[in-house]
């Protein structure tokens, strides 16, 4: 369906802003750029009320932090994560002399053993530090490397362009979600090096794994390409350490190559500097609800986590002590429960433990409750509903 005249005008003005901003951060030294958008985050932090809160349960899950540190934290990983938001349009199209100044490689040697094997790489990364940098990050492979990542394109299309123009115009080859696998399987068995943007969160055709000692779904996608290339895989981490200074280190995975040690590697990368990590989408968030059960979710019934799920079940007075189904039990999961008396007081027991509520469950609808509920970020199942 062809997109209407006022969507295309949109997408225009958008990818205008975006090069006339970028032209104009790119006069300045990266060190600046750095320092404005820090003075950007600290300004917007306050209005960033849904953002606050998204910060806060990731770290709360992270173990960041103990309770009373977390605000702090969230501020300040939120400044960070605007800095290097920002100084990324001013780092994009580095040049070799330039990226020297501003990247440190703590632990070459790890991507040229890799390398020298002869059968592909597989790097696994993370939205952290700027990541930016990661377009240009193959000047620091060994001579003659073919580089490779995946890519989701933006939903502007025009200025899906103009960005994939930028990435691929120093010779690193894209990928996306629908291309072949067989491509990308032929370009790391001719030795390539394929980065994947590992940490993001995704739905059911994630495989179950521990991720910072909470059971999650992850991409298999990398586990995979490893095993059948039978190539080798390395994880990433980016750690701001000045304005416009940044350190990367490699991090080795232990084999077996499956998901759940790649995703241990991925863990111990961003621990690195868990304040450089983009925290502001919801890693841990639990897809429950009318035609997902929680044992659903969770896949095997005896799998348990350093941190198993908290959920409360929630019933009003007036309702008998009801049985949770079989499908809403799991080893995975501790069960709290509470009367109705005020959807405020949901707050407060979210707050009550070092780790925040995954999900709720009731037995009857509560319109207060599930309001409560969304703006809280926690999912809300009726279970007559399911």
């Amino acid at each position: 369906m062809e997109p209407s005249f006022s969507k295309r005008v949109k997408w225009r003005v958008e990818t205008a802003a975006y090069a006339v901003v970028g032209a104009a951060l790119r006069q300045l030294p990266v060190g600046t750029a750095f320092v404005l958008g820090e003075i950007l985050g600290k300004m917007i932090w306050p209005l960033m009320k849904d953002r606050q809160r998204i910060i806060m349960r990731n770290l709360r899950i992270a173990g960041a932090g103990r309770p009373e540190e977390i605000a702090g934290l969230a501020r300040e990983s939120f400044v960070r994560t605007t800095a290097n938001l920002v100084v990324s349009t001013a780092s994009s199209n580095a040049t070799a002399g330039r990226l020297g100044e501003m990247l440190t490689v703590e632990n070459p040697e790890l991507i040229e053993e890799a390398v020298s094997k002869g059968k592909g790489t597989v790097l696994l990364l993370s939205h952290m530090g700027n990541w930016e940098l990661l377009t240009r990050f193959h000047r620091t492979f060994p001579e003659g490397t073919k580089s490779g990542a995946f890519y989701r394109p933006l939903n502007n299309p025009v200025m899906n362009g103009r960005v994939l123009k930028e990435r691929e115009a120093d010779g690193t080859r894209l990928f996306s979600k629908r291309d072949s696998l067989h491509l990308v399987s032929g370009f790391l068995r001719e030795n390539g090096v394929i980065g994947i943007l590992a940490d993001q969160r995704v739905g059911l055709q994630g495989e179950v794994v521990p991720f910072f000692g909470r059971l999650t779904r992850a991409s298999p996608l990398p586990s995979l390409l490893v095993r059948r290339c039978k190539s080798e895989v390395l994880a990433l981490s980016l750690k701001t350490v000045a304005p416009g200074k940044w350190r990367a280190r490699y991090h080795r995975v232990e084999n077996p190559y499956d998901s759940a040690n790649c995703m241990e590697a991925l863990e111990r990368a961003m621990k690195v500097s868990l304040l450089d990590v983009f925290w502001l989408q919801e890693r841990w968030r639990v897809y429950v609800g009318r035609n997902v059960s929680a044992r659903q979710w969770l896949g095997k019934p005896d799998g348990r986590g350093a941190k198993p799920h908290r959920a409360l079940v929630w019933t009003k007075e007036s309702e008998e002590e009801e049985q949770l189904p079989p499908e809403w039990t799991h080893v995975d999961i501790e069960y709290e429960r509470a009367f109705c008396r005020d959807a405020d007081e949901l707050e407060a027991i979210d707050l009550s433990k070092k780790f925040p509520l995954d999900f709720i469950v009731a037995f009857s609808r509560d319109e207060a409750m599930r309001v409560k509920a969304k703006k809280l970020g926690i999912p809300f199942v009726v279970i007559g509903d399911c």
